[in-house]
């Protein structure tokens, strides 16, 4: 059997028969492959499907045919073979290091790299056909993350977005303007304070907040360890507990789509509004649930990841309040200070890392005293919530070490601990958030205050805080409905 596919690809490699068309085809189904097999959650929408496919199929599939029909014009059969030859190869690295932007400034490498394809050319181009040989295999190696995600889109359940009251019914008696402001990853008052990974001194900020009538909550933290992961919760009211869809791709589309919190605001006469930073919750161009973006999906890039892509987030949310009615309007604004400790291992040590955090969490101070300030001179009835994500991860030196299981009660809050601060303009608040300690819940309390309804804080979720881990394999709870530590497969 595999005697005979070798006699196959080889007679297939040793053919005279020129194939421009395949030529084309196996790089462009190769790279559509790769790309997908790397960024399926950032690029799942049917628009960019078709964007891609047109890229990197349809495009090296018309290059290489009329290349090839118009060399029979120009020059001899072998001139036809080293266009093949030599374009097979320029258009894989082309793309590759089109997505890889760490090359992209390195234009050197691509130069060089055509001009040894050229000279091999010259006596090897009868061979081209390996070239397509190789890709072809090489493809099969990218199919195993699609048909993971595909599995995983398949057997995925809406079971746990069921909420367990009628709260979508819900009738506000008040009516403000309500301002969600999320900084991404900043700690909560209690971490900065006490935990010895941060140890950092906010009493200013926070004299600044109280002064202004907010109310802290203390101990306030994620359920989530990620963006995604913690506000597909936020926003859904409900535990997805790292369902498989939510963690591989379906996040983005539960945040910006059409979501319980969208829902009740708008069944009680709200205008919602997005202004974001940069477009990281919305490049995969999910179905928009807002009624304003201040990013247009014609301003994403389709091959890039978008993070080039940034707005002065004061400058649009002034211009944007500006225009807005007096009240019934929601504001989700989204800003990535302070973030949290490097991703990947850049060499820097956790005491280095943490420094870094704690600079942008002054520059994310800055912005906050600045937003809410603004928002108090122009609209004094407001609601506002400053709510956070998760924590900002310091006593790590990079995220990627929290893919092994943690033991250490401080560096797990330190991942958890998350910033709520909330200024509510009405002392009866002080009999609906008593039990507000996570952002599953948080709107759920936010709603029965607007309501008046105390029989919704019933069916509070759980406070529990969970994490997907790779060592080992799976995902645990990390933090009990009570602040415990625990360590619980789910």
């Amino acid at each position: 059997m595999i005697e005979k596919v070798r006699q196959k690809i080889m007679a297939f490699i040793e053919s005279d028969k020129d194939v421009p068309l395949l030529a084309g085809f196996s790089v462009g189904f190769y790279m559509l492959l790769f790309y997908y097999s790397k960024n399926f959650a950032l690029a799942n929408s049917f628009h960019q499907i078709l964007a891609l496919s047109a890229y990197y199929v349809v495009m090296p599939v018309l290059v290489f045919f009329i290349g090839y029909k118009l060399s029979e014009k120009v020059r001899s059969g072998a001139f036809r073979r080293h266009f093949l030859f030599t374009g097979i190869p320029a258009f894989f690295l082309f793309f590759l290091f089109q997505i890889n932007q760490v090359w992209l400034h390195k234009k050197i490498i691509l130069a060089a790299s055509l001009v040894v394809i050229v000279l091999l050319s010259f006596k090897f181009s009868r061979y081209y056909k390996l070239f397509i040989v190789l890709l072809f295999i090489m493809s099969v190696f990218n199919i195993k993350p699609l048909a993971g995600a595909a599995y995983k889109a398949i057997i995925a359940s809406d079971e746990w977005k069921k909420l367990p009251d009628d709260i979508e019914n819900i009738t506000f008696k008040h009516r403000p303007n309500i301002y969600y402001i999320q900084p991404d990853g900043y700690a909560s008052s209690y971490n900065l304070k006490h935990n010895p990974h941060y140890n950092f001194d906010n009493s200013e900020f926070e004299a600044f907040l109280k002064l202004n009538g907010f109310t802290l909550y203390a101990d306030y933290r994620s359920n989530y360890p990620s963006t995604l992961l913690s506000n597909s919760a936020t926003f859904s009211m409900k535990h997805h507990y790292i369902a498989r869809d939510v963690e591989a791709f379906g996040a983005r589309g539960i945040i910006m789509g059409n979501n319980p919190v969208l829902r009740i605001l708008k069944n009680n006469g709200y205008h919602t509004s997005f202004i974001t930073q940069n477009p990281y919750l919305i490049m995969n161009r999910p179905e928009l649930g807002y009624d304003y973006s201040n990013i247009d999906y014609s301003d994403i890039p389709y091959i890039k990841d978008g993070f080039t892509v940034t707005r002065d987030v004061m400058a649009d949310f002034k211009s944007h309040m500006d225009k807005q009615s007096n009240s019934g309007n929601f504001y989700f604004v989204q800003r990535f200070l302070p973030g949290h400790v490097a991703v990947y291992d850049n060499g820097n040590s956790a005491e280095e890392e943490k420094q870094v955090y704690l600079d942008r969490l002054r520059q994310g101070n800055e912005f906050l005293q600045e937003i809410i300030t603004y928002i108090n001179e122009n609209d004094p009835e407001g609601l506002i919530i400053i709510g956070a994500d998760h924590g900002g991860f310091t006593g790590f030196s990079s995220t990627s070490e929290t893919h092994t299981k943690i033991q250490d009660r401080a560096l797990i809050y330190s991942l958890f601990g998350a910033h709520l601060s909330i200024k509510w303009n009405n002392p009866l608040a002080q009999e609906y958030d008593n039990e507000l300690n996570t952002g599953v819940n948080l709107f759920r309390t936010v709603f029965s205050f607007l309501a008046e309804d105390k029989q919704y804080l019933d069916k509070l979720e759980e406070d529990s805080s969970y994490m997907p881990l790779k060592n080992p394999k799976g995902c645990f709870k990390y933090i009990d409905d009570k602040g415990n530590i625990v360590f619980e497969e789910i």
